[in-house]
């Protein structure tokens, strides 16, 4: 089942500047470590990003099978 999710890119603490190589972190609603966490290796759901923001909201679907998100599109910033 599709959710929204936030997602949040990391800043590096010396520049303080976005950092695109690093993992972003997902929050859900659901409960635990298991779903909010680093992801790693979606540079798909980075490039959704507008310049300098550091937090959106994105459609993701939990894959109980892989234990991993698979993102969709960005949600429009309100």
């Amino acid at each position: 089942m599709t959710e929204i999710v936030l997602v949040t890119l990391a800043i590096d603490t010396e520049t303080a500047k976005i950092d695109p190589r690093a993992p972003f972190m997902v929050n859900s609603r659901r409960r635990g470590t298991r779903h909010n966490r680093p992801c790693f290796d979606k540079p798909e759901v980075i490039e959704q990003f507008r310049p300098g923001k550091t937090l959106v909201r994105s459609e993701a679907e939990w894959n109980a099978e892989t234990e991993d998100w698979i993102f969709g599109r960005r949600i429009d910033d309100a």
